[in-house]
């Protein structure tokens, strides 16, 4: 049994339309499933709650929505063996752009169906978990000014650009220090950290274009010790993963990360916001079951 979640809000709506279109096909192909359309977050998991404490004979658990949908059902699925998927109807789509899921939602039901699994990696922070990339300074304020518009669900990943420059005009930089695999490092001027999985964040920007699930390591990120218009310069270069060979970029592998910073700074996972600085990251390996 196949069970989809669809969230009505992703996309403009664009989820349940999708997900009348899916359904034909499931109905020709005679496969068994479910589905819930949810209007509200609270109500998919405490379905999903339900679910996977009740029904032992789940072929995939498959959302309709965007990172943020994601997020929350991968949170419920860690530590079962439950097998996840995912048909892109969101505004940012990181996670299926790094996994190379379309939005061909027709072809993506026919890769489902053979229900080839593996496991990957996770970021692990505090009680949570995150499939994507970890962000905190600039890039975490920048998420969290973009959330807030109304506005961005009609702009996609273009709200995330345009939030860019309304959130340089006043931020300013800091010192951090970073344990990096238990080891002290001092960075002076840090405009942004990204501790990654997958490569993508912001709706398809490439802040580690190396990272992999699978190679129980995370990707590090630090931009630092550069003038605002400098900053520009290197922001101009990271949609194709160009910036990392910059001056005033780091990029490191690493097992696990502390973040320490001179005043608190925001922190995001997905996208979605996990409070402030003090915090500590690890790699979670081979943690989470997908449908390849």
């Amino acid at each position: 049994m196949y069970y989809f979640l669809v969230n009505r809000t992703s996309g403009k709506g664009r989820s349940v339309k999708i997900w009348n279109e899916i359904e034909e096909i499931l109905k020709e192909k005679k496969v068994s499933y479910q589905v819930i359309i949810t209007e509200t977050k609270e109500e998919g998991l405490a379905f999903l709650h339900d679910l996977i404490h009740s029904d032992k004979n789940i072929s995939g658990i498959v959302a309709l929505g965007g990172d943020g949908t994601i997020h929350e059902i991968m949170n419920q699925l860690i530590g079962t063996t439950v097998p996840f998927s995912v048909i892109p109807t969101g505004s940012g789509n990181d996670y299926a752009r790094a996994r190379g899921i379309s939005k061909d939602y027709v072809k993506e039901i026919e890769k489902l169906l053979q229900n080839d699994q593996k496991k990957i990696d996770l970021l692990e922070i505090g009680d949570r978990h995150c499939m994507t990339v970890v962000g905190i300074g600039f890039d975490a304020k920048v998420a969290d000014e973009a959330n807030r518009m109304k506005w961005k669900k009609w702009f996609g990943g273009l709200a995330y650009i345009l939030t860019i420059f309304k959130v340089l005009l006043t931020y300013k930089p800091s010192s951090v220090k970073l344990t990096i695999n238990h080891e002290e490092r001092l960075f002076e001027k840090v405009w942004l950290i990204a501790i990654a999985n997958h490569a993508y964040y912001g709706g398809g920007i490439k802040i580690c274009p190396n990272a992999s699930s699978d190679d129980g390591k995370l990707d590090l990120c630090i931009i630092h010790s550069l003038p605002k218009w400098r900053l520009l310069f290197i922001l101009a270069n990271v949609f194709e993963g160009k910036h990392v060979s910059m001056n005033g970029v780091d990029y490191l592998q690493v097992e696990s990360i502390q973040v320490d910073s001179d005043e608190p700074l925001f922190v995001t996972a997905d996208g979605e916001m996990m409070g402030q600085t003090p915090t500590s990251i690890s790699v979670k390996k081979s943690a989470f079951h997908v449908i390849s």
